[in-house]
């Protein structure tokens, strides 16, 4: 998908805030909360439906992505975010990633491995679970704006599907608040198999392969092959 340049930013190529790493379902919400009305200067309480620690990561994603200046107060490209509307908001988005990631984007998505990926995203100031959950932000981001990437990076993403702010009943003049973030839904559907002698064995895969050990995933791709043999010779069984 093309980019805009109507939102470019100032380089941030120096910059010391660390890359978003709040869920990008929440940064989206939370620009859609924008849309009834955005304050001269942010704070974290205009989502006050969130914690004080998500609260804290949508201000510093914000920053990250030059959408905010250095008082907090809206630069022209978050004005633009804001009033893009649903049916150009992944355009916009898509311009906000080849600018915050210019480095990462250059390199092309497409030739990248998740382990490549995880590596190229320590040079934006995050580490260890932060890190996680920005490689996270990231891959969903780039989805949401269409962005072609490697197989193997489309394999770890999670689906989770964006709403839209909701009012709550209890906010005056109906202003508007960011729902709570639901818990992420695995993007591998169960696997059912079937024995031989009866009963049904269900395996759930929901796991996040930056975080898994050497060992986690020598037992998780075991677990697989076997379920897989069991499979396979149950057919050539029937076959015979």
């Amino acid at each position: 998908m093309a980019h805009s340049a109507q939102v470019m930013t100032p380089d941030s190529a120096n910059k010391t805030t660390p890359a978003a790493y709040v869920s990008f379902r929440t940064f989206l919400s939370s620009i859609e909360a924008l849309e009834h009305g955005l304050p001269k200067r942010l704070d974290r309480t205009i989502w006050r439906s969130q914690s004080g620690v998500v609260q804290s990561q949508i201000m510093m994603a914000l920053r990250f992505f030059d959408l905010l200046d250095e008082d907090d107060r809206p630069t022209t490209a978050l004005q633009r975010l804001v009033d893009s509307g649903q049916e150009k908001r992944r355009e916009q988005i898509s311009a906000l990633l080849h600018h915050a990631y210019h480095d990462i984007i250059e390199h092309d998505l497409t030739k990248m491995t998740p382990k490549m990926l995880d590596d190229a995203m320590e040079q934006y100031h995050v580490n260890g679970d932060t890190k996680r959950k920005a490689v996270s932000f990231f891959l969903q981001a780039a989805r949401y704006a269409e962005l072609p990437m490697h197989p193997l990076l489309q394999g770890t993403i999670r689906t989770r599907r964006p709403r839209r702010a909701k009012p709550r009943e209890d906010e005056p003049n109906g202003r508007f608040v960011t729902p709570p973030s639901s818990p992420e839904t695995p993007s591998t559907p169960p696997r059912v198999i079937e024995l031989t002698s009866g009963g049904k064995i269900t395996l759930t895969i929901d796991v996040d392969v930056f975080s898994m050990s050497a060992e986690d995933r020598k037992f998780v791709f075991d677990l697989i092959d076997k379920l897989q043999d069991y499979e396979k010779s149950k057919t050539q069984a029937g076959m015979a």
